[in-house]
């Protein structure tokens, strides 16, 4: 890839990864803005507490279903546009259901899912099931086909790599002995007396509410051969040349172990990774280093560190990919005065994508 143009034109999903606070959102979003004015019709999905998205597009709240973007787009950027914005938020709720529903068509077996209490915990608390539910609305819009390219912004995370290990976490929780073990048919009889066993824990936890696992669990476990069939199919669609990789990161020399590392990952799992984003630099800037200014002489060290960590960034992906990072792209995106805080500001940084990548 020579640039994110190069990834728009030959993927079907693009997905941003990185850890907070790198300004994954706005990058996202920003692509989907340039994906619209080249001629695609484009969804960006984010799955985010603090709602960055609907911040970043100038918007109160974004709803669980898309929400059409176009007509705004077009005013703020003075001109008819080709293609088509949508952007969705997705609930997590309603995104579980959405994929209960997609593994069985037993309603009772649904019912009893969708009525127990324990679902909304398990929906928003589980850990992995965030992102897990962010690939499954990746999944619904891309088998849809409604859309030329669905942005996937992963949810917000200290590690890279939690996306990655999401559907092996939500895996897990099906294949762990205890939950077996009380679910079969077989065991039964002894799953009665552990509930017995267990009723002290309902006096902490409330009347019921041990039954209530208990139950979720069954009814769980009734999906899971086709759930561990949906993983693997999510897997392939990972791997197939139509979903991008994209790596979000700020220009530092401390985020040369977290490329390297990210790379080493994506290439054992067998994803594409196309290209890197190094956000909120200050290197365009041209300071004077013979100034005997204290701003100037701050801004000259910024910049020379920056660019330490363009080469520590290369270096990285040199070693870990193994002499493939020539097809890889870097975009450097430069720190913005003010905050981004509607499609104006969208449409302006998707504009600096048209500089050279370095």
């Amino acid at each position: 890839m020579k640039s994110i143009f190069d990834s728009i034109e030959r993927r079907k999903v693009l997905i941003t990864c990185g850890t907070g606070g790198v300004g994954k959102t706005t990058v996202s979003a920003s692509i989907g803005v340039k994906a619209a004015m080249l001629g695609k019709k484009v969804i960006v999905i984010t799955i985010d507490p603090a709602k960055r998205l609907a911040t970043s597009l100038g918007l109160e709240k974004l709803g669980h279903e898309p929400t059409d973007l176009t007509t705004a787009l077009e005013k703020c950027s003075g001109k008819k546009i080709p293609g088509k914005l949508f952007a969705l938020m997705p609930k997590s709720r309603e995104s579980f259901e959405r994929m209960i529903r997609s593994l069985t068509t037993n309603e009772a077996a649904v019912q009893r899912i969708f009525k127990n209490p324990i679902l909304s915990t398990f929906s928003q608390d589980f850990s992995g099931a965030n992102e897990y539910l962010a690939l499954e609305e990746l999944i619904f819009f891309h088998l849809e086909k409604d859309f030329d390219l669905v942005i996937l912004d992963t949810p917000p995370s200290r590690n890279t790599l939690s996306f990655l290990e999401a559907p092996q976490l939500l895996a897990r929780f099906f294949e762990e002995k205890l939950i077996r073990f009380l679910v079969m048919p077989a065991n039964r009889f002894l799953a009665f007396g552990m509930r017995k066993a267990f009723s002290v824990l309902e006096r902490l936890t409330g009347a019921g509410f041990m039954n209530q696992l208990f139950d979720f669990g069954e009814a769980l476990f009734e999906v899971q051969e086709n759930f561990l069939l949906k993983l693997k199919s999510i897997h392939k669609l990972l791997q197939s040349e139509e979903v991008g990789f994209l790596l979000v990161a700020a220009p530092t020399p401390e985020s040369a172990p977290e490329i390297g590392h990210f790379l080493e990952q994506i290439g054992e799992r067998g994803f594409h990774f196309d290209g890197v984003f190094l956000n909120r630099s200050v290197g365009h800037l041209r300071p004077d280093p013979t100034s005997t200014d204290e701003s100037e002489r701050l801004l000259s060290a910024i910049a020379a560190r920056e660019k330490i960590a363009y080469a520590s960034l290369k270096s990285a992906a040199d070693s870990k990919h193994r002499g493939l990072s020539a097809e890889l792209f870097y975009h450097q995106l430069p720190e913005l005065a003010r905050d981004v805080h509607g499609l104006e500001d969208l449409f302006h940084v998707s504009t600096l994508f048209d500089r050279d990548s370095l």
